[in-house]
C-alpha cells in the first residue's frame, strides 16, 4: 500500500513544490515588472498542472505501484552509471 505513496512522492512532490514556489515568487515580488511576475505565476501553474496529469496517470495505470517503483529505481540507477 505504501508503494503507491512512495511512487507519488518520488514523481510528483518535487515538481509540485517547484510550481508552488514559482507561483509564490510571482505573487510576492511587488517590485518586479508585471510581465515577469505573470511569467513566474504561469510557469508555476504549468508545473502544478503537470503534477495533476502525472497523478491521474498513476491512478489510472494498470501497472502495479511496485512495478512502477522498480522501473523508476532502474532508471535512476542507469542514470548514475
Amino acid at each position: 500500500m505504501l508503494d503507491g505513496f512512495e511512487l507519488w512522492l518520488r514523481k510528483i512532490v518535487g515538481p509540485l513544490f517547484m510550481g508552488i514556489g514559482l507561483c509564490a515568487v510571482g505573487v510576492a515580488e511587488e517590485g518586479w515588472w508585471l510581465p515577469f511576475r505573470l511569467l513566474f505565476a504561469v510557469m508555476g501553474m504549468a508545473a502544478f498542472w503537470e503534477c495533476v496529469k502525472e497523478t491521474w496517470k498513476l491512478l489510472r495505470s494498470k501497472e502495479s505501484a511496485k512495478a512502477q517503483l522498480d522501473r523508476l529505481e532502474d532508471e535512476a540507477w542507469r542514470g548514475q552509471a
